[in-house]
């Protein structure tokens, strides 16, 4: 479990002498595996904007990009990322920029053309864990300026514990803070959602055929959400937490499961209309989960159906390719539910969401982690 010093502090006073908070949580019985110092900034990557791609015949895993720092130069980069498009923002290692990996950008040609720099993505910048392509940066960002300094980097360190199964509670920060603030006597801060707007009355029936499973099931309607990247912030402290920012509705759900340990989703309202069932699968059943593998269910798996008894998710594990929030969702059903059994395992080891409720999840979030999402979606929705 990885925990953010600077998220655990919004929960307390905790200080910043590192050493001595990691003593505390393991003298708690959360073992501190490792310590690690992330978002730590180095000069000479910038914002350059793309101005055009070009293929070379003879170089069939790179193309050729022309990029724009700022100055009117435009720069050629050999780059073997595919993700970009023209006018797309991305951060440029500069000719001598020092790496964190020990490399030192320099000019290197490839079949007699030159590469003046370096397009990066987030893990080459040490800032998140997606290795898939560029870091496509806001449109908003500007051109020449410190990538660093436009996204609003800054240090932190994380610490990874071994919780062990007795302590569901301490899969999530705020339950961290609450047994160091006791063991530490400093308060604890547990901020207050602020009221959010009430629509209209809308009613989706839910059936709960394995109440051992889940004796608790919510959902709430939120409407007039615009699906859309996160803010840089959200998506630091997700990839500090281990995860990757996908898009704001699915990024504040996965802060509200990392900040609670609630097990929550986020379904396309228009996929799960007539309502949900809650019920163990069939042996052999087959279900296609968001990463597109179709994967074979046991008779202990719980899964969460639609209306029409069609699986849209697996227990505190993940959704389905055909319930997801997608480009044109504007109202999405948030699922808060309470699993006291251990949630379907076998099938998903693969995931990495799977280890988070292994041994269940507390329940005590579940009233309040509806009115923690909700809070959260505005300042990212646009």
């Amino acid at each position: 479990m990885k925990i953010v010093h600077s998220w655990l502090k919004e929960f307390g006073d905790f200080g910043d002498d590192i050493d001595a908070i990691a003593d505390h949580m393991t003298a708690l019985g959360l073992a501190v595996e490792s310590i690690d110092r992330v978002g730590s900034t180095f000069p000479g990557v910038v914002v350059a904007q793309v101005k055009r791609l070009e293929r070379h015949p003879d170089a069939a895993k790179v193309q050729r990009v022309f990029v724009d720092a700022g100055d009117g130069v435009e720069r050629h980069v050999w780059c073997g990322a595919n993700n970009m498009s023209v006018g797309d923002k991305v951060p440029l290692a500069t000719l001598g920029t020092a790496m964190p990996d020990g490399r030192v950008i320099a000019q290197r040609g490839i079949l007699g053309i030159d590469s003046e720099g370096m397009l990066c993505s987030a893990i080459e910048l040490g800032i998140g864990a997606d290795s898939s392509g560029l870091l496509i940066l806001p449109p908003s960002a500007t051109l020449g300026n410190d990538v660093f300094a436009e996204m609003g980097v800054k240090p932190d360190v994380v610490f990874d514990l071994d919780v062990t199964r007795n302590r569901p509670d301490c899969f999530g920060h705020l339950g961290v803070a609450r047994e160091l603030a006791a063991r530490m006597k400093v308060a604890l801060k547990e901020t207050a959602p602020s009221a959010t707007k009430a629509g209209a009355s809308r009613s989706i029936p839910v059936d709960i055929r394995d109440e051992q499973g889940c004796p608790r099931f919510t959902v709430t309607t939120i409407s007039g959400v615009r699906v859309t990247d996160s803010p840089d912030w959200i998506a630091q402290r997700l990839a500090h937490a281990g995860m990757r920012a996908i898009n704001n509705i699915v990024d504040v759900s996965n802060l509200v499961n990392l900040e609670l340990n609630q097990p929550n989703h986020a379904y396309d309202v228009r996929s799960v209309e007539k309502g949900f069932i809650v019920r163990l699968a069939t042996e052999g059943e087959k279900f296609t989960t968001l990463d597109k593998v179709e994967r074979t269910l046991s008779a202990h798996d719980l899964v969460i159906c639609n209306g029409d008894n069609v699986i849209v998710g697996i227990a505190g594990i993940m959704g389905g390719l055909d319930s997801e929030v997608r480009s044109d969702t504007t109202t999405i059903a948030l699922e808060i539910a309470h699993f006291d059994a251990p949630p379907s395992r076998g099938a998903f080891q693969d995931l990495d969401c799977a280890p988070r409720h292994p041994f269940g999840s507390s329940g005590e979030w579940t009233p309040t982690a509806p009115s923690e999402q909700s809070h959260g979606l505005p300042s990212c929705c646009g």
